[in-house]
């Protein structure tokens, strides 16, 4: 189990426990779940920001002079976690959506648990929303995505074949798995890669083949990326290219991280288009030769009209 979800479980169990446990040293409710103290204060202070709502009475919260002076927990208004939770429609559908996201990226026990709480949402928000959601994920291995499953679910190492797409070669790979997630209907596994030494991020769909090892997957200190404003994130040193976009080309502000500048009367964009590294920019402009025209840099531009020439003299050659 990952550390962010073993401390939800934590956290989950640590409400009921401290409302029958009133009072208690902080070092015997460390004692009891078996982490350090401050894992414990940690998780108090997270869980003060856990309700359901903004005002008191509807946050959970705790006698912090106790805490911090006596070393003693405990907790205040947390009743609101017994009775019975009251959403909007609204809320409903937000929440259907996000278990049919999850439910995208799940296999095996997961989806069991995920479609009894779809199918009670579903029957209680019943006949108001009459408009299908569905959420579609690239294609994935079945196999190789069980086999992650189980990885994270055991806390084992992995040992993976990927296919870098920018580089045309596969590489064996042994990782330490942290999570999985979704980004722009593509499946990914957050992982600590030890031929890298550092976090990495893997599309399920370029894994060649995965396989559980023998070994316990370890613990690294190191922060995992903020994904809440999604997963690529302009910077100032992220390359970007200025562009005109044909009418064709259009979609292509729905995918990436693109800027609008102009729009001719002709239906043509001018676009600031950003990438990870200048050969996928190269990359994503010689897929859609004839849609999208590099007007800056010189060199990229220069760079693309060499690219398409050589692979036009090979259809020549062929021929």
């Amino acid at each position: 189990m990952t550390r962010s979800r073993s401390q939800v479980v934590r956290m989950l169990a640590l409400v009921p426990y401290l409302q029958s446990h009133g009072g208690i040293p902080v070092n015997d409710v460390a004692a009891e779940f078996g982490v350090k103290p401050k894992q414990i204060r940690d998780d108090l202070r997270l869980l003060m920001y856990t309700g359901v709502g903004e005002y008191p009475g509807e946050l959970i919260d705790f006698d912090l002079t106790a805490l911090e002076d006596d070393g003693v927990v405990s907790i205040r208004d947390a009743e609101f976690m017994s009775r019975p939770l009251r959403i909007s429609t609204s809320e409903g559908v937000a929440l259907i959506v996000a278990l049919r996201t999850l439910r995208a990226s799940a296999s095996g026990e997961e989806l069991t648990v995920i479609d009894s709480a779809l199918s009670k949402l579903e029957a209680a928000v019943g006949d108001t929303v009459t408009a299908p959601v569905d959420v579609v994920l690239d294609e994935v291995d079945p196999a190789t995505h069980a086999t992650i499953v189980q990885a994270l679910a055991s806390g084992k190492r992995l040992e993976l074949t990927y296919a870098t797409a920018s580089r045309d070669e596969q590489t064996d790979r042994h990782v330490d798995p942290r999570r999985l997630f979704t980004e722009q209907g593509k499946l990914y596994l957050e992982a600590w890669c030890l031929k890298a030494e550092d976090l990495r991020f893997f599309r399920l769909d370029r894994i060649v083949a995965a396989e559980v090892t023998a070994f316990d997957a370890e613990e690294h200190d190191v922060t995992p990326r903020d994904l809440s404003d999604g997963f690529f994130t302009v910077g100032e040193e992220t390359p970007y290219a200025l562009v005109d976009l044909h009418p064709r080309a259009h979609w292509l502000t729905e995918y990436y991280q693109v800027d609008l500048l102009e729009q001719a009367d002709d239906g043509t964009w001018r676009a600031r288009l950003y990438g990870a590294d200048w050969s996928w920019l190269r990359r994503l402009v010689l897929r859609n030769a004839g849609s999208v025209a590099v007007i800056e840099p010189a060199e990229l531009a220069a760079d693309v009209a060499r690219q398409a020439a050589l692979a036009l003299r090979a259809y020549d050659e062929v021929e």
